[in-house]
């Protein structure tokens, strides 16, 4: 739970304890006001839940830096095991990959307004990781594989237009180019600004770049 979630829930407790002592004492106007006062911290904070477990599957993001790196292992003929880095976290992650091209998507949650005056970092999210078989003829492509990164949090489209939210954050979804797969190879992400970058840290033999 956030502070400001903490306050809240505190505040609420305070508040329903003096509403229940006013109203021993007879002192009903007293109590009802407390009460309400009471049932609004907990109004506010129900409201605020989700988007505080929405927010929580971000991390702060900055132009150029890396957000995750990924290492490349060739099982057989068009099979391969995904290493997945999150950075800075050092969190790993392993997929099964079938294709010749993989692909990795992001969300990310840039701040404006109020928000920004305030100072508050964009941030960002690993949404997906796919591959692709590409096809003999040129532009025909096979799907294979596709992960999900983030859990869902039931609110995708968060912050929905017309709410108060979205006129405080943009969400927007980023994808890096499709990149081959190869064993040995090793690649680091980076957020840009109409996408991800992918730069390659291994030759396609896996020595280093």
């Amino acid at each position: 739970m956030a502070p400001v979630q903490l306050v809240l829930a505190g505040f609420a407790i305070v508040a329903a304890l003096l509403a229940w002592s006013r109203g021993l004492a007879g002192r009903r106007w007293a109590s009802a006001g407390h009460a309400l006062l009471a049932v609004a911290a907990l109004a506010t904070l129900a409201g605020s839940w989700s988007v505080t477990r929405h927010l929580a599957s971000y991390e702060p993001s900055f132009q150029g830096e890396a957000i995750a790196e990924l290492f490349v292992e060739q099982l057989g003929s068009q099979r391969f095991r995904l290493t997945l880095t999150r950075l800075p976290s050092g969190h790993m992650q392993v997929f099964d990959l079938v294709g010749d091209q993989w692909q990795i998507s992001a969300r990310t949650l840039a701040w404006t307004g109020h928000a920004a005056d305030l100072g508050l970092w964009p941030r960002m999210r690993l949404e997906r990781l796919a591959s692709r078989a590409t096809g003999a003829v040129a532009g025909v492509e096979e799907p294979a594989t596709a992960y999900l990164l983030a859990e869902p949090a039931g609110d995708g489209d968060w912050p929905r237009a017309g709410s108060v939210w979205a006129r405080l954050a943009v969400a927007t979804e980023r994808s890096s180019p499709w990149q081959p797969l190869v064993g040995g190879a090793r690649f680091r992400v980076r957020p840009a600004a109409a996408g991800l970058t992918v730069a390659p840290l291994t030759d396609p033999e896996g020595g280093a770049g």
